[in-house]
């Protein structure tokens, strides 16, 4: 289940994930994390990022279009070291229900830096209601993948 999970992220990462709208690139210097195959993997903290949902709701969105459920946010790394991250989101009906999930990128965010940008659902991700069944949003997974 991780490997299917993994790929996933890898093919959203690839093509830079439509939900990263307006992602800013964080990185701050050198983006390059200087391991190479045969040192080991920085460690993880238990918290990789911190992802902020700072706005959400219904709007009128330039890329998302009229009336769309859009979540603003804002990953900052926790690490001592630049990584891409991953943060899983949740959209809730009026009984805090799961009506669907998307996902967020933010890629080489530096030590304390912070990525911001808005993600909106698609259509197909909502498959157990109806887009305007849609009344909140949380962050239900963050990982962190080295690059």
């Amino acid at each position: 289940m991780r490997g299917l999970r993994l790929a996933a992220v890898a093919v959203l990462m690839a093509g830079s994930l439509v939900a990263c709208g307006g992602a800013e690139d964080a990185a701050g210097g050198d983006a390059k994390s200087g391991a190479s195959a045969s040192e080991p993997a920085a460690k993880e903290s238990k918290a990789p990022a911190d992802v902020k949902l700072v706005k959400k709701g219904f709007e009128d969105h330039e890329v998302w279009g009229d009336h769309a459920y859009v979540v603003h946010w804002e990953l900052t790394n926790t690490g001592d070291a630049a990584g891409n991250f991953y943060a899983g989101l949740d959209f809730l009906d009026a009984d805090g229900d799961v009506l669907g999930s998307t996902g967020i990128t933010a890629e080489k965010v530096g030590p304390g830096k912070t990525a911001k940008g808005d993600a909106s659902p698609l259509d197909v991700e909502i498959d157990k209601g109806e887009m305007g069944d849609i009344k909140d949003a949380r962050v239900s997974e963050v990982e962190r993948m080295d690059y």
